[in-house]
Order: C-alpha cells, then sequence, then structure tokens
C-alpha cells in the first residue's frame, strides 16, 4: 500500500532514523498505534513485534498493569532530578534489584539506556582506578562478537568487525579476545594476555566487559552484552552466574593480574 498519513510526508525529511542510510533505505512504516504484541500500521495493517522494539516493549505493549503504574505515576510526579532528591519509587527499585545481586553487591546507579549504562560502568571503574593512585588503568578486556552500544565508550568495547569498523581510528584502543566457551578456555584466558598490555602501562586494565553468550530458539544463538547491569531472563542468570560467570571472572582477574604485571 502507498497511502501514508499527512504527518508522515510533512515529518520524515526532518528526521534522521538509527542504522539506515536513508538515501537508499526503503521508507519506514507509519505506525498509528499498538496493543499486545502487535503493531498496527496507519494504513490498517497489523504487525507481529517479534523483537518487542528492541527489547523494550517485552511485557507487550499496553499491558494493563504497567499502564496503570505509569498513569498513577505520572498523576502523582512525572519525573523529578535525582540530585539532592530522592523519591520512593527509585529507592523501593533500588531496594528490591539490589536483592537480585551477588555477594556483597547491594547499590544499583540508574541510567536511561544501555549505552549510557556501559558508559557509566567504564567511567566508574576508572574513577575506581584514579581513587586508588592507578590512574595508568585506561583500558578494557571485551569480548569479540560483543555489542555494547553506539556511544564512545561503548562503541570502543564493542568487537570493531561487528559494526563499528568505520570509526575504529577514533576510538580509544581496548583489549579484545576470544570470549571463553569452555573451562580449558577460561583457564587459558590469561596466558592469552600475555603481550597484550602495554608495556608502558603495566596496570592497565581496571574492568573487564563481560558479554554472555547463549543460544537462541533457532539454535543459532547471540551475543547478550552487559555493562554494569544485568540483562535478561532471571531464571537463566540466577543459574549461570553460580558456575560460569564465576569460573569466567576468576579467568578475567587472572588476566587482570598478567596486565599488572606488565607480562
Amino acid at each position: 500500500m502507498d497511502w501514508k498519513p499527512n504527518w508522515f510526508e510533512a515529518g520524515l525529511d526532518h528526521v534522521w532514523l538509527p542504522y539506515a542510510q536513508m538515501k537508499t533505505a526503503r521508507p519506514p512504516l507509519a505506525v498509528a498505534r499498538t496493543e499486545g504484541c502487535r503493531i498496527v500500521l496507519a494504513d490498517g495493517r497489523e504487525l507481529i513485534d517479534g523483537i518487542a522494539s528492541w527489547w523494550t516493549a517485552c511485557h507487550g505493549y499496553n499491558h494493563p498493569h504497567i499502564r496503570g503504574a505509569v498513569e498513577q505515576q505520572l498523576a502523582a510526579m512525572p519525573h523529578v532530578m535525582f540530585s539532592g532528591l530522592v523519591h520512593e519509587p527509585a529507592l523501593t527499585l533500588a531496594r528490591r534489584l539490589a536483592q537480585l545481586l551477588p555477594g556483597d553487591l547491594d547499590r544499583v546507579f540508574f541510567s536511561e539506556s544501555g549505552s549510557v549504562a556501559v558508559e557509566i560502568a567504564m567511567k566508574i571503574a576508572q574513577q575506581y582506578a584514579i581513587n586508588r593512585g592507578e590512574p595508568q588503568r585506561t583500558k578494557f578486556i571485551a569480548f569479540k562478537d560483543g555489542y555494547h552500544g553506539d556511544t564512545v565508550g561503548a562503541m570502543s568495547v564493542t568487537d570493531p568487525d561487528v559494526m563499528h569498523d568505520l570509526f575504529a581510528d577514533a576510538l580509544p584502543e581496548q583489549l579484545i579476545v576470544d570470549l571463553p566457551d569452555s573451562a580449558d578456555h577460561i583457564s587459558h584466558l590469561a596466558y592469552s594476555m600475555r603481550g597484550r598490555c602495554p608495556a608502558d602501562h603495566p596496570v592497565a586494565v581496571p574492568a573487564v566487559q563481560v558479554n554472555v553468550r547463549y543460544p537462541s530458539a533457532g539454535g543459532a544463538g547471540f551475543t547478550l552484552a552487559s555493562g554494569g547491569q544485568y540483562s535478561g531472563h532471571a531464571d537463566f542468570f540466577n543459574a549461570w552466574n553460580r558456575t560460569t560467570l564465576q569460573s569466567l571472572v576468576t579467568g578475567c582477574l587472572n588476566a587482570l593480574r598478567h596486565c599488572q604485571q606488565g607480562v
């Protein structure tokens, strides 16, 4: 169908769309409304949204419980800055999230997007090193095939072969290594770091950027990138964190020691 609403024709020339070369890409679809897992287009066609708007609508659109909670919050307080001020919904959410974290992790830092969460995690790691008197810790270990976002720091720890190779010369150079997928590979992670740490930065790495890889329903598999935040199905992470993640963290810590020793 070629019919487009007036707002589509009037506004499209004034917006940049992500992940699209707009001179050659096909025109986007005009959306009128959503319901459940369906997107209703302006021309009346309906789509089943299989990616939940980039995973932001995993409970479906217009979910009655979420919709009611949003309406109630809007009536009480749409927004207030989180600097010098706090409010009950934020502190309650922080407490509930802290209860899900492993070990002695008991605080959260809120952000508005995945890329910003990665930037915050990297900045916290570097500030920790600076506060300890080790400002030379400037690089991060990240894994091949990983994707962490489209801001500058997040792009630097994303595998440049994934989608950001165009910006490679403009990004900070990080240590990109193979993602361990077995106990043997995890144990050899530190060995693989020999010679990778800059000689003039013997204590070079403040943190490790962890990607979690697990099979999709179709069996092809995909990578879930987590920068300072846990994402995904709770049951999966509850089981995975206690075993493989612990081994992976141990391997990463060994890799950090090799960088600290300048080997």
